[in-house]
C-alpha cells in the first residue's frame, strides 16, 4: 500500500448520477495512460475530446493534467470529468485499469500526498474532517488544521516544553553541588509547564468534542420540563411532555446548531427513587449519558430539588430553574431562571450554552481526534510523573520523560511512520480522495 509506484484509479465524486463524475488518476504513468487510450499527446493543461469507453461508443470529457510536483498528491495527476452516468464512470475506469492503472484503495490518494510531504500527518487527517464536517464550527476547525493551526499550536506547546529541556539536561553534567543552586528554578519551571500543559489539554477536549457534535445533557427530577426545554431549544417536537412523571423512559435524542456548534442534546429519564423497574432502567441509562456528557443542564423547578441531583466535577455544568412563569421565583446567583414553556430567558441560556463551551473564537478552532487525544494524553502522564522529589533524587529520568512528552506530541504531526498505523488512519478516507 505505501510503494506509491504504481499508477492508481478511481472515481472521487460521489457514487450515483448527477452532472458530472471526476475519475482522477494518479501516478508517472497518468499521463501516458490516458494519451495511450484517447490516442492524444495531451499538450495542453486542459483538453476537451472524445474518450473511448467501447466499440462505436465514446464520452465526450474534459481532461485536466496536473504534472508533479504541482499536484495534490506530488505526483503526474489527470481528472477526467465526465457526465455523471455510473456506467461512464465504470467504462472509463475499466479502460484506465486495461491500460495499466491500478485500483486506488480508500484514501490512497492523500495517503501519497503525506507520503510525497504534500501533507503533514495532521493535515491529512484533517481532509477526511472537512469532508464529514457537520457544523460551521466543525469545518471552521478542519480547515484550520488544514492550514497546518494544529501543527503550529502543538509546535508552542513543544517550544516551551524544550526550554525546560535545556535548563534539566545542561544540569546534568553538573557536580551535585552545583546543581542544588538550580533545582528550585527546575521545580518552577515544571510547575509552569503543568499548569500551560493542563490548559492546552484542555482546549484540545474542546476542540475534538466539536468535531465530532457537543453533547449536551438535561438532568433533573420528574416533571421539572426537560423534554419542553429541549422542545423549545430545537424548536420542534422531539421529546414527549406530560404532565405525568416517569413519561421518559428512555434518551431520547435531537440536535441543532447554536451559534454554528451542533449540539446533540439528549433527554433522560427523571432521577429520583422508584420502584418500577422500566423507570429505574431509564434512571440507570440517565446517568450513564451523564458521563459521557461535554455540557450537563440541571433543570429544577425548585431550587431545594438540586440537592438530589447527581452533580459530576470536573464538567461544565450550567444550573437552570425552570417555571419562573408560575411564580416570582428568583434563581440562586449564577444559575439561569427561565420559562422552557413560554421561552422566556431562553435566548439567553441558548447563547450560554456555546459560551460556556467555546470560550474562544472559531477562527481558533482546530481539528482533534482520537489519536491526537490519546497522544496528548500520554504526554501529559509523561509530566505528571515528575514530581519535587523526583526532580532533586534524579534528574536523568526528569529529562528522559520530558524527552518522551516531546516526542509524542511529534507523533502528532510527524510520526515515526508504520503501515500498520497508517493503513488504519487512511482506510477511513473514501475512495477516490
Amino acid at each position: 500500500m505505501l510503494s506509491g509506484k504504481e499508477t492508481i484509479v478511481a472515481c472521487s465524486s460521489p457514487p450515483g448520477r448527477g452532472a458530472i463524475s471526476t475519475i482522477r488518476l494518479s501516478g508517472s504513468k497518468a499521463i501516458s495512460i490516458v494519451q495511450k487510450i484517447t490516442n492524444n499527446k495531451l499538450k495542453s493543461q486542459i483538453s476537451v475530446l472524445e474518450f473511448p469507453l467501447d466499440v462505436d461508443l465514446s464520452e465526450k470529457c474534459v481532461l485536466t493534467i496536473f504534472r508533479s510536483p504541482n499536484s495534490y498528491t506530488g505526483e503526474d495527476v489527470v481528472e477526467i470529468s465526465t457526465h455523471g452516468n455510473p456506467y461512464i464512470v465504470e467504462k472509463v475506469i475499466e479502460k484506465c485499469l486495461g491500460s495499466g492503472a491500478k485500483l486506488a484503495n480508500p484514501g490512497e490518494f492523500t495517503l501519497r500526498a503525506f507520503l510525497n510531504n504534500k501533507l503533514s500527518l495532521d493535515q491529512s487527517e484533517a481532509v477526511i474532517e472537512v469532508i464529514n464536517a457537520n457544523s460551521r464550527a466543525s469545518l471552521q476547525a478542519a480547515q484550520n488544521s488544514l492550514k497546518g493551526g494544529l501543527r503550529v499550536k502543538i509546535s508552542r506547546v513543544q517550544e516551551k516544553l524544550r526550554e525546560t529541556r535545556v535548563l534539566v539536561e545542561t544540569l546534568i553534567d553538573f557536580v551535585d553541588d552545583d546543581v542544588n543552586v538550580y533545582i528550585e528554578e527546575v521545580i518552577a519551571k515544571i510547575d509552569e509547564f503543568k499548569i500551560f500543559f493542563e490548559s492546552f489539554a484542555e482546549d484540545m477536549k474542546t476542540y475534538s468534542s466539536i468535531s465530532k457534535d457537543v453533547r449536551v445533557v438535561v438532568i433533573g427530577p420528574p416533571n421539572s420540563g426537560k423534554s419542553t426545554l429541549i422542545n423549545a431549544i430545537i424548536g420542534e417536537k422531539v421529546s414527549i411532555v406530560s404532565e405525568k412523571q416517569g413519561t421518559t423512559r428512555d434518551v431520547v435524542t435531537a440536535s441543532c446548531l447554536i451559534d454554528g456548534i451542533r449540539f446533540v442534546f439528549n433527554d433522560t429519564a427523571g432521577i429520583r427513587k422508584t420502584s418500577d423497574k422500566i423507570e429505574e432502567e431509564g434512571i440507570k441509562l440517565s446517568k450513564k449519558a451523564l458521563n459521557r456528557a461535554d455540557i450537563v443542564i440541571y433543570l429544577v423547578d425548585n431550587s431545594s430539588d438540586f440537592n438530589i441531583l447527581p452533580i459530576k466535577k470536573g464538567k461544565r455544568n450550567i444550573f437552570v430553574l425552570n417555571k419562573v412563569d408560575l411564580s416570582n421565583k428568583e434563581a440562586p446567583e449564577g444559575w439561569f431562571a427561565i420559562s422552557a414553556k413560554t421561552k422566556k430567558n431562553l435566548a439567553a441560556l441558548k447563547k450560554a450554552i456555546a459560551e460556556n463551551f467555546l470560550k474562544l473564537g472559531q477562527e481558533e478552532l482546530l481539528s482533534v481526534n482520537m489519536r491526537h487525544l490519546d497522544l496528548i494524553k500520554q504526554a501529559h502522564k509523561n509530566i505528571s510523573q515528575i514530581s519535587p522529589d523526583l526532580i532533586s533524587a534524579n534528574l536523568e529520568l526528569v529529562a528522559e520523560n520530558l524527552r518522551n512528552c516531546d516526542e509524542l506530541l511529534g507523533e502528532i504531526y510527524d510520526p515515526i511512520s508504520s503501515d500498520d498505523m497508517l493503513g488504519k488512519i487512511f482506510n477511513k478516507f473514501c475512495i477516490g480522495k
